[in-house]
């Protein structure tokens, strides 16, 4: 008689659904992908705070930069020709001119551009590309990851010579 009363009791036990059955697969597999989004998302954050306060322990190479953030030969020709503008940076207009076999059109520099810093943004924290006026230029970030120009450090030369103290003209 015990044996059959136990038998009964697990039969009424009622089967509960899961939260996938109860508001949908769909919906249900939606919520976990936003609940994983938002822990990267807060893993991301405090990568960027430990960076942001590791940052002068850090130094970046080039090679490093260009493949976080160029995505194809286009970007990195469109960086290299700011680049080689110098401090005093370049038009949108100017760049098209110095690369004609990318066919690239001028709206296509800022899409271009502002990729380029988006993608360097997530990944150090900051950008290298500025815009100065109508031209774009490189940051100090960017400056110091590239590079100076020849055209810079020959104004920095210049500059030096000008302001040596003791010579008389």
């Amino acid at each position: 008689m015990g044996r059959f009363a136990m038998e009964a009791a697990e039969k009424s036990i009622p089967k509960r659904r899961s939260q996938a059955e109860k508001v949908g697969k769909h919906k249900y597999e939606l919520q976990v992908l936003h609940r994983l989004e938002g822990r990267m998302e807060r893993i991301e954050q405090m990568q960027r705070i430990i960076f942001h306060g590791l940052e002068g322990y850090f130094k970046f190479e080039r090679p490093l930069v260009e493949k976080v953030a160029t995505e194809s030969e286009m970007d990195l020709a469109v960086v290299s020709a700011i680049y080689e503008a110098g401090s005093g940076g370049i038009l949108a207009k100017d760049i098209v001119g110095k690369l004609p076999w990318h066919a690239l059109e001028k709206h296509r520099i800022l899409r271009i551009v502002n990729r380029v810093n988006r993608n360097i943004s997530e990944a150090f924290g900051r950008t290298i590309i500025e815009k100065r006026g109508k031209k774009w230029a490189f940051t100090d970030f960017g400056v110091e990851i590239w590079g100076k120009t020849e055209e810079d450090q020959e104004e920095f030369a210049v500059g030096i010579k000008r302001n040596l103290p003791g010579e008389l003209e």
